[in-house]
């Protein structure tokens, strides 16, 4: 349940901060082992869930896949509902305060976003810009490709994001 007080967590947090586990306690313990690493920050997986719940996404994304899984996949409805589901996604609204709070915690420049272990990564011009390829990923996870790699009933568990600030000029290390 959505409490007043929820508004008062970043929903951005440098990454020697983040409590994430899995990929990004990976880059934590090598950032803290002195690794050069670009500056970078983490989405921590709430903010989508968050994201989800407030816009009663799950309820509407649903609808778009009834009956689209039988004995035998509609292959054309699919799409359509692949389609709509990540605009859904890419059109709905983030709490005002989290987003405002996201932008203000980037510095300027250029940044590259991705979630670890996942290929889909986007590049982002300024913090602004940030924000919308945020949600640009998250949409990412209703591609027709992944839709059908999670199957039926496969709902995306919420993940962290990575926000980088590459040193251009030199390669991006991978993640």
């Amino acid at each position: 349940m959505f409490r007043d007080e929820d508004l008062n967590l970043k929903p951005l947090v440098p990454l020697a901060e983040s409590r994430e586990g899995g990929e990004v306690a990976r880059l934590r313990a090598r950032l803290a082992a002195g690794e050069d690493r670009p500056e970078a920050w983490v989405v921590p997986a709430w903010v989508e869930e968050e994201f989800y719940r407030l816009n009663n996404l799950q309820f509407q994304i649903e609808r778009l896949f009834a009956g689209v899984w039988g004995v035998r996949v509609d292959e054309e409805r699919l799409a359509r509902a692949a389609a709509e589901a990540a605009r859904l996604v890419r059109t709905s609204y983030l709490v005002s305060e989290r987003g405002e709070a996201f932008v203000a915690a980037l510095p300027p420049g250029r940044f590259r976003l991705y979630r670890p272990g996942e290929v889909p990564q986007e590049t982002a011009a300024s913090p602004q810009e940030a924000l919308w390829a945020l949600k640009r990923l998250w949409a990412a996870r209703w591609s027709l490709d992944a839709v059908m790699e999670r199957g039926p009933g496969g709902w995306p568990e919420p993940a962290p994001v990575v926000v980088e600030a590459p040193c251009w000029g030199r390669p991006i290390q991978p993640p």
